[in-house]
C-alpha cells in the first residue's frame, strides 16, 4: 500500500472569477458605506443615510472577514 499525502479539503482550490468579483464588490461596499456616512454627517444627519452607510459597511466587513479567514487557512495549510 502506498502512502498518500494528506491534503486538507480545499487545499487545491483555485479562486474563480466569481470569487474575485465577490472580493471586489465587498471592498467597494466598504468604500461606498464610508462615503455615504461621511457625506451624510457633513451636511445634515439623515437616518436613512446612516442606515444605508452602516449597512454597506457591515455587509462589506462581514464578507471580507470570510476572505481573510480563507487566505489565513490557505497559508497555514500550504507547505513552506
Amino acid at each position: 500500500m502506498r502512502k498518500v499525502k494528506y491534503q486538507p479539503p480545499g487545499a487545491d482550490y483555485k479562486i474563480s472569477i466569481k470569487d474575485y468579483y465577490q472580493i471586489l464588490s465587498s471592498a467597494l461596499f466598504l468604500i461606498i458605506g464610508t462615503t455615504i456616512l461621511v457625506r451624510s454627517l457633513q451636511n445634515s444627519i439623515v437616518v436613512m443615510a446612516l442606515l444605508m452607510g452602516g449597512g454597506f459597511l457591515a455587509l462589506g466587513a462581514y464578507r471580507l472577514r470570510f476572505v481573510v479567514k480563507y487566505f489565513r487557512e490557505r497559508r497555514k495549510c500550504s507547505p513552506r
